[in-house]
């Protein structure tokens, strides 16, 4: 997934999560995405209202809703963005894959590549068959499927059980993304995604933060991330490690920028700046 320049220069795409800048609606985010320079965004298509740790409520995600959708696509269209991931399909004990039909629609109609999921089932074998009947009503919208993988997702906690869903499914439209937060935070590297064939990363994200410690209780750090380079983790590396074709999204929630009062629009603007020298320096080897 590479653009040509006007010089014949391959350039890879850079895309920009929604979770990124969430207090902005869908088609102010798609504006802030394009003045920022981004090429490509990821949207809430299907945000169900879950729990948030440590804060009081839930949070509503800010999702494109079918009657949206008219104004996103055009809105897409006239500043030249693609989507690439529709957000977010949980896969839980009880999950009536019913009723992410509409939000898979609504991906599909924006253009998006995967949607994405979480696994909070515990039962392997339920999970599994949940997650398989997931991926076909997906490609019956022609998308792929990615799971994200975290310490804080009981039922898929790590790469390698992340790696383990895939081979297990098996259905040719999953994989699985690379947070390198949640890579870190759950014990993996750079060389555990290097050991992995190419089928099984469906997208990489840029975020940092302090430390390359593991943990299971890091929720406040999620929202909390920091831009390229304020951090430990060795993103070039991590990045890298993912074949060349894998597209890359900005997704830094940060807390502490809303407090302080940055507009969405700058920080946007400040994670491209941060990040869009990372995305050129790599060198994938796949």
């Amino acid at each position: 997934m590479t653009d040509e320049g006007k010089e014949g220069i391959v350039r890879r795409p850079l895309g920009l999560h929604h979770l990124t800048v969430t207090e902005v609606d869908p088609l102010a985010f798609v504006e802030v995405a394009a003045k920022a320079g981004y090429d490509q965004v990821s949207l809430f298509t299907n945000a169900p209202h879950v729990p948030q740790p440590g804060r009081e409520g839930m949070f509503v995600y800010p999702t494109v809703t079918p009657q949206l959708v008219p104004e996103v696509r055009a809105s897409l269209h006239a500043d030249g963005l693609g989507v690439v991931g529709a957000e977010f399909f949980l896969m839980t004990a009880d999950v009536d894959l019913e009723d992410y039909g509409p939000g898979l629609a609504v991906g599909a109609e924006l253009g998006a590549a995967h949607a994405v999921t979480h696994i909070f089932d515990t039962n392997e074998a339920r999970a599994v068959d949940t997650l398989g009947a997931f991926c076909d009503l997906a490609a019956s919208h022609g998308l792929k499927v990615g799971i994200e993988f975290c310490s804080l997702t009981p039922g898929c906690r790590s790469i390698r059980q992340a790696a383990w869903f895939v081979d297990q499914v098996g259905r040719p439209n999953l994989g699985f993304g690379i947070c390198p937060m949640h890579l870190t935070r759950s014990g993996g590297t750079a060389a555990d995604i290097a050991a992995l064939g190419t089928h099984y990363f469906i997208y990489g994200q840029i975020n940092d933060g302090h430390g390359l410690h593991a943990s299971s209780d890091y929720f406040a750090e999620v929202h909390d991330r920091e831009l390229p380079g304020d951090g430990d983790f060795p993103l070039h590396d991590i990045l890298s490690a993912l074949p060349a074709a894998t597209p890359i999204e900005v997704k830094i929630p940060y807390d502490r920028r809303k407090e302080t009062g940055v507009p969405a629009l700058a920080f946007a603007r400040e994670a491209f700046a941060r990040s869009h020298p990372l995305v050129e320096a790599l060198h994938p080897q796949r």
